[in-house]
């Protein structure tokens, strides 16, 4: 009867672990929902390609273009 107690008391350990683990990964920041426009993206780092326009890509295949005005 003991046993069965201590191998409960484990695996409720066990499972409130897991839980506060899968809650913990999904509430991280994810670094790319910071990025909002080629500023944004060309100073977190990411790849610039050389055109015209020029163009930032993200990892996830996102890309910001950077806006030109005309006459400039």
């Amino acid at each position: 009867m003991l046993h069965n107690k201590v191998y409960y008391g484990f695996f409720l350990v066990v499972f409130v672990a897991i839980i506060v683990a899968i809650v913990l990964a999904r509430t991280q920041d994810n670094p790319l929902s910071k990025i909002h426009n080629f500023d944004d993206c060309v100073k977190a780092g990411y790849p610039v390609v050389q055109g015209y326009p020029m163009e930032c890509s993200l990892p996830n295949g996102q890309f910001y273009v950077r806006q030109v005005m005309p006459g400039r």
